[in-house]
């Protein structure tokens, strides 16, 4: 009769073994599961990076090229200003020799008409530089939005993803 008894608690004592390692197997499913989600989660966020870092190297060989092409622009206009400033002192003097015997007669007449010449020229050049700003502007602008719209998109990410981490955390640790 004892030798039941210790074969009863030994098969007892197996019984509660069997089950404690059923439900070993049944957290360590749970464990390989959640691994694996974390797995992908984290290699989705690589990907994400990745993609971020490449549209931040995007953004900033765009602003490079605007900022070479607002230098390029200044280059052309302070050539145009000097090209504009040299022809209108050409055509100064050129107007000075033909008509230097009349200017004495039409002073009045020729500083008004110069005067006018002047100020519109500035105007002019004044509204094509900033029409050329304003298109730069408007390029900045867009590039700009787009960039913010970028970087929202992976916020939101970024976000889900510690979201989920948090919530395998905590499934974890329950």
């Amino acid at each position: 009769m004892a030798n039941l008894s210790k074969l009863d608690e030994t098969i007892e004592q197996l019984e509660k073994q069997a089950e404690t390692l059923k439900q070993n197997n049944k957290v360590l499913a749970k464990v390989s599961e959640l691994s694996s989600s974390i797995e992908k989660g984290v290699s989705e966020l690589s990907i994400g990076n990745k993609n971020f870092e490449t549209t931040k190297k995007d953004i900033q060989t765009s602003l490079k090229t605007l900022n070479e092409s607002v230098v390029n622009l200044e280059k052309k206009n302070e050539k145009h200003i000097d090209l504009l400033v040299s022809s209108n002192k050409k055509f100064l003097r050129e107007f000075e020799d033909t008509v230097s015997s009349k200017l004495e007669r039409f002073n009045s007449d020729i500083q008004v008409a110069i005067r006018q010449e002047r100020a519109q020229l500035q105007e002019a050049l004044q509204n094509n530089i900033a029409n050329q700003f304003d298109k730069l502007e408007g390029k900045q602008r867009d590039l700009f939005s787009a960039q913010a719209k970028q970087i929202s998109i992976v916020k939101i990410l970024l976000i889900v993803v510690i979201a989920l981490c948090i919530g395998l955390g905590v499934k974890l640790f329950l």
